[in-house]
């Protein structure tokens, strides 16, 4: 059963930002050169899905909805007036494709998905995907995908009891990263690494910038790559006003006006007032810009010891794409313990687990003066997501699970 394939996602604005600032004429290639160069930066799932799914004999593409050169290139060369998301639309039509994943499913549900089902006739499945924070509304608007892919069972079980059809696959890493991470390497060899966010709230990073927090404060020498949100004060103050203003209009049970005001909307499906991160100074100080794809994965590769913890939506499942990114490269890891954790890997063979800041500490210091120990658990981990946490693996994965639905239709 052959289908054609389409992956819509939105990449870090971070991300883009710093890719556009450094590759300024890439914006005068065409279409098909921008989408190839950032495909090639390898940043989170990349085009990994598709490549994979095109060895299997389908016909895979990727759109980055939010990437807006590039988007608007695509408009320019195909006739189209469109703007923004409305190009996506248009490109869906191009292509006519059977199956859509929606990686971004925060950005694209409900009623969006419920027009394009009507509109193209060649949709057969559309796919949702979560792996963050969520609430009700959220799930109510996701019951618009034909089923959802999730990262975790402590997503799935949630998204089930909702009456949501959902499937877990988790992350992975792609093989082809490590005949790149040498090429032009200049990040200098480090004890222990740690590369990714500080999101407020608690059920995203509190606890995770409590831990690093702790780290810093020990004698231990520690790499710190980070992206810390913070919105601009004029920002956090219309953001607040229209968390208020949604929330006044839910109690009065007038949420049909809240869903259909674009200043509100977005706030509508917000569970908390939005707000900076708070006491994040030390951090601040430590830290070194983010670095993505990549470039991340360069730097991870020359750590003795990566660094993982999880947010705290993640409950007691392991579940992040930093379990494979960090054993991918080679470098030994040390992340939060969950309870299936040693269903991913072997824990103290394959990776290192702890459940204190204190215990972690201890854990880093002894890796740190173990050599020969330390390196075994990270080629074990490599070894083990090589055998078991590919893309090549998740693709064929989601294909069997497309398949099964496809014939559900």
């Amino acid at each position: 059963m052959g289908y054609r394939f389409v992956k819509i996602t939105s990449y870090y604005r971070d991300f883009l930002k710093q890719y556009y600032s450094m590759n300024s004429t890439i914006v005068n290639k065409s279409y098909a050169e921008q989408l190839n160069h950032l495909m090639n930066q390898a940043y989170a799932w990349s085009n990994f899905y598709s490549i994979h799914l095109n060895k299997l004999g389908y016909d895979a593409h990727e759109i980055v909805c939010n990437a807006e050169p590039l988007q608007n290139t695509w408009a320019i060369e195909n006739g189209s007036s469109s703007k923004d998301l409305k190009i996506v639309f248009d490109q869906l039509k191009s292509l006519k494709p059977e199956v859509v994943f929606f990686q971004d499913s925060f950005k694209f549900n409900g009623a969006w998905i419920t027009e394009l089902k009507e509109k193209i006739s060649s949709i057969k499945l559309t796919i949702g995907f979560c792996c963050t924070s969520f609430n009700e509304m959220y799930l109510e608007q996701f019951k618009a995908f034909d089923f959802v892919i999730v990262c975790s069972p402590r997503f799935e079980k949630s998204f089930k009891e909702f009456g949501l059809n959902v499937y877990t696959i988790m992350h992975a890493f792609d093989a082809s990263i490590i005949d790149r991470i040498n090429v032009n390497n200049n990040y200098p060899e480090t004890d222990f690494i740690f590369l990714g966010s500080f999101i407020p709230g608690p059920d995203i990073h509190d606890l995770r910038q409590q831990v690093v927090e702790h780290l810093l404060k020990s004698n231990i020498n520690m790499e710190l790559y980070s992206h810390i949100l913070t919105i601009k004060p004029v920002d956090l103050f219309f953001r607040q006003s229209a968390y208020i203003a949604a929330n006044a209009l839910k109690k009065m049970r007038l949420s049909f006006i809240a869903e259909n005001l674009p200043g509100i909307k977005k706030a509508f499906l917000l569970d908390r007032m939005p707000q900076n991160p708070k006491n994040i100074s030390l951090i601040k100080k430590n830290s070194k810009p983010s670095i993505y794809g990549m470039e991340m994965f360069k730097a991870l590769s020359r750590s003795k010891i990566g660094f993982n913890y999880h947010g705290n939506v993640a409950g007691d499942y392991a579940a992040n794409i930093r379990l494979f990114e960090v054993t991918g490269v080679g470098s030994c890891l040390i992340t939060d313990w969950k309870k299936n954790l040693n269903d991913i890997f072997e824990i103290d063979k394959e990776v290192t687990a702890f459940n204190s800041a204190d215990e972690c500490i201890e854990k880093v210091k002894w890796l740190l003066n173990h050599e020969q120990e330390r390196k075994a658990i990270a080629e074990a981990g490599q070894k083990r997501v090589l055998k078991d946490h590919t893309f090549e693996i998740r693709a064929k994965q989601l294909d069997e699970i497309i398949r099964k639905e496809l014939n559900k239709k």
